[in-house]
């Protein structure tokens, strides 16, 4: 039988929420109101108003219309807040005093307060709440206005509202074995990706309020939350510096588009501004010069898949590792002794050494060359002036950098580039038409770095990576330059699309000056039976599931295409609302396509918008999504025969919540079955 006095505040609260929705909506309507008068009355006078008058009449309507704005999504909480207006509650006694002095605290996604200011619900993101993710019953304390408050936990409840209704209230400690993480994660995929702030494990928590990593790289397992954990960590960073961080401020790059709309609506739920997502290839079309184009970082990787020991694949190969930056840097080094030929420059009568030309050029060496020429041009006229007492005319400083850039070994990026590429001595540069191989173009941009520097977004305060593992030390290489600020970098190694390693741990920490290194391994998505069988498929690392039982994945048999086809059919006839064929490549996706019968959506490069119901895709663009059921076809040894294979298919295998189905060719048995 529910708590009396449970329900008792829960009226009392709903009562309080419904009041406040109204006396917002009744000022909402007055400032409306007032705004259109005040607009009236400034158009029909204008001409009788004089200039200080109309300033301070639009001073008016800019405060009315924040006003109206903050108010407007005060409301939009509030309303969130009476359909479920918290999830938990825990009693905590300060040291010192009796356990009849224990407070209560309600936490939810929103903090609200009474009239008088009392706190009725506390913010999840609050000092205070973070007690009820971090502590089981007994000892606790939480950091607030620079102190520390110890006490004692002596009771901690989780609580279910849908639609202003309670329907359980549980006693909880919070683990991961707990009853209410179970139904959370039996409910069926939903269109987009939800918060998890009702369930927020405490390893998530410790990344969650983590406010003293500058680059913090969380390396967790298929189905670990990652993710999320990320979204919500940028929430309360909002929240924490509301002052001083701006939503318009935080760059998220995502895999593709698609991913970028499943995840946009979590912080809109943690009454946050939605904040855009790029991809890696948009980013790149903003970094490269207007007339150089590349072949995109989607058609690269899918050219790859297709043919993993082909001449592109192997040419990607070689610059995905720690050691084509070494030797990219060590080539610049080196360069820097002997860009500037050995040669003197006689300027206005004046002759300039061959050695005080390459000394004062190698002192700038920390700049771009361009900006050392500049240096050096500005050093030249002043020894110019010197000699001449400031009198007489001199070359412009332009003049002169247009000189000194004649005597150097090379005169442009791509120049350097190519000189680098062919001291590896292998053909490993395919440039046409001004066009690169997505594999070339972050190499490039790094050289550009050097000769003339890159685009920086010097606004962002927040930038966050997804997939990491995807990504090439000298992508970030470039990336650390581009995003000088905090950064949340997430992945899974053992989630590569690329058939080699590109980035590590010892990568990363040799790219940035300092990282918190995270692991998460427990997976919240799969059933246990799921997890277990894909398992097998992991390359690297270790799983842990949690014991939340389902169904046995199956291995359906077949002979013929048509007869997969059938069975197809037969396993997408179920009551989920998200299920997923996830084929190998693009080739078997439009085979498989050509011969369903039933509606579907297809998932690819072109696709923005995430639908829930029946999605036919690939490996590549079902990355960091999930799915209540996944089929995968053409498990046969062509598809599905090597180390990389198996890794493509942990990534499948991977996106089932609930039910998995393999199609098996019983005449080409893959061997990693």
């Amino acid at each position: 039988m529910m708590d009396k006095k449970e329900i008792t505040y829960f009226e009392k609260i709903e009562a309080d929420l419904e009041e406040a929705y109204q006396r917002l909506s009744e000022d909402i309507n007055n400032q409306d109101q007032n705004y259109k008068e005040l607009q009236k009355y400034t158009i029909e006078y204008k001409n009788e108003l004089d200039k200080f008058e109309v300033y301070d009449y639009q001073q008016t309507l800019n405060m009315i219309d924040k006003q109206g704005l903050a108010q407007v999504l005060e409301r939009e909480q509030i309303k969130k807040l009476i359909e479920s207006p918290y999830f938990g509650r825990f009693d905590f006694v300060y040291n010192g005093e009796e356990q009849v002095d224990a407070e209560t605290f309600y936490i939810g996604r929103f903090g609200f307060r009474d009239e008088e200011g009392t706190s009725l619900i506390y913010d999840w993101r609050a000092p205070i709440c973070n007690m009820y993710y971090e502590f089981e019953l007994g000892k606790a304390y939480y950091e607030a206005m620079g102190r520390c408050f110890e006490g004692e936990l002596i009771g901690k409840r989780q609580i279910k509202i849908e639609n202003s209704q309670i329907k359980y209230v549980v006693e909880s400690s919070l683990t991961i074995q707990d009853e209410v993480l179970q139904q959370t994660l039996n409910q069926h995929a939903s269109e987009k990706m939800k918060t998890i702030v009702t369930s927020i494990q405490k390893e998530q928590n410790k990344i969650v309020r983590n406010e003293s990593a500058y680059n913090v790289i969380i390396q967790g397992v298929a189905g670990s939350g990652k993710t999320a954990v990320a979204l919500h960590r940028i929430a309360y960073y909002l929240y924490k510096y509301r002052d001083s961080l701006r939503a318009d401020r935080i760059f998220i790059l995502s895999p593709n588009k698609v991913f970028g709309d499943y995840i946009s609506s979590v912080l809109p739920e943690l009454g946050e501004q939605p904040i855009r997502s790029f991809t890696i290839d948009d980013l790149t079309e903003s970094l490269l010069p207007p007339a150089v184009t590349f072949t995109s970082y989607e058609q690269e990787t899918r050219a790859i898949i297709m043919d993993p020991s082909g001449e592109l694949a192997t040419r990607a190969k070689i610059k995905s590792n720690y050691s084509f930056v070494e030797r990219l840097n060590t080539f610049l080094s080196d360069l820097d002794t002997k860009l500037l030929k050995k040669e003197s420059i006689s300027i206005a009568d004046t002759e300039f050494t061959a050695d005080y030309l390459k000394g004062r050029f190698f002192q700038y060496r920390k700049e771009p060359v361009a900006t050392r020429l500049e240096l050096l041009a500005d050093d030249i006229l002043q020894v110019l002036k010197a000699k001449r007492n400031g009198e007489g005319t001199y070359p412009s400083k332009n003049e002169i950098v247009k000189r000194l850039k004649k005597r150097l070994l090379y005169t442009t990026p791509l120049d350097i580039y190519r000189h680098f590429i062919e001291e590896l001595g292998e053909d490993l540069f395919k440039y046409s038409k001004k066009t690169f191989e997505f594999n070339d173009v972050y190499p490039y941009l790094y050289v550009q770095l050097y000769f003339k520097g890159i685009k920086t977004f010097e606004l962002v305060q927040h930038f966050v990576l997804d997939e990491m593992q995807d990504y090439t030390p000298i992508q970030y290489a470039v990336l650390s330059k581009v995003f000088n600020c905090k950064r949340t970098i997430i992945g899974d190694f053992s989630q590569a699309l690329l058939p080699y390693e590109t980035i590590s741990k010892e990568s990363f920490e040799n790219i940035f000056s300092s990282i918190e290194y995270v692991e998460l391994t427990t997976t919240y998505r799969s059933s246990y039976e799921i997890a277990m069988y894909a398992k097998k498929f992991m390359r690297t690392g270790d799983i842990h599931p949690i014991a939340r039982h389902g169904e046995e994945p199956e291995e359906m048999i077949y002979k013929t295409f048509d007869e997969m086809i059938a069975m197809i059919h037969q396993m997408i006839q179920n009551d989920y609302k998200t299920t997923a064929i996830i084929c190998k490549t693009e080739n078997d996706l439009n085979r498989l396509i050509s011969s369903l019968t039933v509606p579907f959506h297809v998932l690819d490069g072109q696709t923005e918008k995430f639908e829930a119901g029946l999605l036919v895709t690939t490996i590549q663009y079902a990355k960091g999504l999930e799915f209540d059921a996944v089929l995968v076809p053409f498990v046969d040894e062509f598809n599905y025969h090597t180390s990389y294979d198996q890794g493509l298919l942990y990534i499948a295998t991977t996106r089932a919540m609930h039910q998995l189905t393999m199609f098996i060719d019983a005449n080409n048995k893959s061997p990693l079955l």
